[in-house]
């Protein structure tokens, strides 16, 4: 039996993305927080929310969003 701490995905709160921010063309950073999941920008520091992106997300972004529970989003 598995202890409870450990898990069979990774979990990661954060992927850099090939995605660029809307506001200055920088590549985002897919991040996640207790409660929910947002696109960053570290260069400008524009927040964005993640189902803004699922249509257009690069493999970066899709791995990031395996290993979060849906209603983070």
């Amino acid at each position: 039996m598995k202890d409870a701490m450990q898990y069979s995905f990774p979990i990661r709160k954060s992927a850099s993305t090939t995605l660029s921010c809307p506001h200055c063309g920088q590549p985002l950073t897919a991040e996640r927080s207790c409660r929910e999941a947002h696109m960053h920008c570290t260069a400008c520091g524009h927040y964005f929310p993640m189902e803004k992106f699922i249509q257009i997300a690069d493999a970066a972004l899709e791995n990031f969003l395996d290993g979060l529970y849906i209603d983070r989003i």
